[in-house]
Parts: C-alpha cells; sequence; structure tokens
C-alpha cells in the first residue's frame, strides 16, 4: 500500500465495506405508500414518523440503497398516483436513471402495477413485492362509495378532499383494473398478504380494524382488517405472479405501526415487522444485482 495514500476501504470494518460496495452495486429499493399514506411526518423540521415506520433506516443499515420514499397524492386516482410515483423515479437524483426494487403497501401496489405498463416504465423496474393490496378490490370500499351521496362527493371534492383513490379500490373497479393493466415481461411480481384475528367479548368485537375484519370475513374470509388473503394475491396469475408467506399481521401492523395504530406499545417496541422487511429486501435483491 501506498504509504502516502489512506486506505479507506482496508480502514472499514467487514460490515461497513459490504455496506460500502452494496451502495455502489445494489438497485435501489423503493418504498411506495397507500392510500392516505405519506413518506414521512415532520415536526418544526425534525422527523417524527415514517409511513414505513423504521423501516427504511433498518434497511440501510443493512447495506441497501433505499432512498426517501415517494409523496403520491394522498387519495387521488390509480392513474394520478401512479404518475407521480413515475415523475418520482425520473426526477430523483438519488436514483438518476436506476432500476429499482419496489416494495408497495396497499393501493400503492396498484400505483406501481399501472405505472410499470400503463405509463411504460417497465425498464426501470426489477420487481414488484405488494403488501396488503386490494388488487381483486375491497367490500369496504363498496360499503364506502355505496354509501357517498353525488351532492356530498362534490362537496368533498369542492373542499380538496379527493374520493377518487377510494372509488378505484371498489370490487367493482378492480375487476376493470385486472383485465386492463397486463403484467410486463422482466418485472417479477410478488404479493404477500395480512391476516389477524381482532379481540372479541361478549359477542363484540374490538379495535380499529375490528368491525371492517368481521365484514370482509363473512364474503371473503381472512383478512387483514381492510383487505382479505383472496384479494391482495394474485393467483390466477401463476405464471407472473408469486404469493409469498403471508404476515400475521392487520393493515396497520404491516407497515409497523401497532394493530390499532400506537396501541398495544409492546409492538411499537418489537422488531418483529422489521425484521420481515429485513428479509424480504435481502431476497428481491437477489433478483437484480
Amino acid at each position: 500500500m501506498n504509504p502516502g495514500k489512506f486506505d479507506y476501504a482496508n480502514a472499514l470494518n467487514p460490515q461497513e465495506t459490504l455496506i460500502m460496495n452494496n451502495s455502489q452495486t445494489q438497485a435501489p429499493i423503493v418504498l411506495v405508500h397507500g392510500i392516505l399514506g405519506f413518506n414521512q411526518l415532520t415536526l418544526g423540521g425534525s422527523k417524527v414518523a415514517d409511513y414505513f415506520r423504521k423501516i427504511p433506516d433498518a434497511l440501510r443499515s443493512d447495506g441497501h440503497v433505499v432512498p426517501e420514499p415517494p409523496q403520491l397524492n394522498p387519495a387521488g386516482s390509480i392513474k394520478e398516483r401512479a404518475q407521480d410515483l413515475k415523475n418520482y423515479l425520473e426526477s430523483n437524483v438519488d436514483l438518476n436513471g436506476k432500476k429499482v426494487h419496489l416494495i408497495a403497501h396497499s393501493m400503492g401496489g396498484l400505483d406501481a402495477r399501472f405505472m410499470i405498463s400503463g405509463l411504460r416504465m417497465a425498464d426501470r423496474v426489477l420487481s414488484l413485492t405488494t403488501i396488503g393490496t386490494p388488487h381483486h378490490g375491497s367490500p369496504i370500499a363498496d360499503i364506502f362509495i355505496a354509501g357517498t351521496e353525488p351532492v356530498l362527493s362534490h362537496v368533498m371534492e369542492h373542499l380538496g378532499i379527493d374520493i377518487k383513490g377510494a372509488a378505484d379500490l371498489t370490487t367493482g373497479a378492480a375487476r376493470r383494473f385486472n383485465d386492463d393493466v397486463a403484467d410486463a415481461p422482466g418485472v417479477h411480481y410478488s404479493s404477500i398478504a395480512g391476516r389477524f384475528e381482532p379481540p372479541h367479548f361478549l359477542g363484540e368485537t374490538f379495535g380499529l380494524l375490528g368491525f371492517t375484519h368481521d365484514i370482509i370475513m363473512k364474503t371473503e374470509g381472512s383478512n387483514d382488517g381492510l383487505v382479505s388473503v383472496q384479494s391482495a394475491t394474485m393467483t390466477e396469475r401463476p405464471d407472473t405472479w408469486g404469493a409469498l408467506e403471508s404476515w400475521e399481521a392487520n393493515h396497520f401492523r404491516e407497515i409497523n405501526w401497532a394493530t390499532d395504530i400506537v396501541s398495544p406499545p409492546s409492538e411499537l417496541l418489537s422488531n418483529a415487522i422489521v425484521e420481515k422487511y429485513k428479509i424480504l429486501a435481502a431476497q428481491v435483491v437477489e433478483l437484480g444485482i
């Protein structure tokens, strides 16, 4: 070694060297939020929370390249949100034309599917893994849209409250979406479903997603409180989609929040969901390195 030149690589420990090398060779992992989501919340200029709670930093600590997630229109239509995602991939300097792995929660999986095929972005995507995505819609969206009067819809839109996203999550809209949106050759597609059992006492269901869980259970079976296992998987497309093992988690828990968002506190302290993402990230990067 040249005594006048500091050897940075040899000065690092093996884990640091691995992280440095991975940052130069791995395809980035882009996390895509669902409806009413955000990339991160800030207060006074300081980060308070991520939508994918603690997930980006955990993956980065393992050596994965995880840019700040995109901010999509929180409740816009699939087409609007897909365009937002495309704009993000094309303008983010950290991506700079690189191919990426997409890990998308809830509606984010539909946005990603439309972006890949409908907006011709397959050449930028190595893989898409969806978590709790209503590929076949959700009965809860059906109920919400059926109960929204046209006049109320107009008022909500006038106030800037967009409900087009919810309309795209109905079972009827999902059927049309699947008829129109084909899978792109060369992209590896995988899905993960969530399931949970809410607490019951004297015949009453408790928890934020307990009531919706029971509604879905009657018609579609096991679910995460908003999306059934049946809807979250694409078993009818075995040639292009792989169904990964379901997670024992409700829709909030799938992104490392607690079952009732902030309770029980023990779930906020647990690393169980973080570990699932770390394992998932290790699997997806093998597809593109």
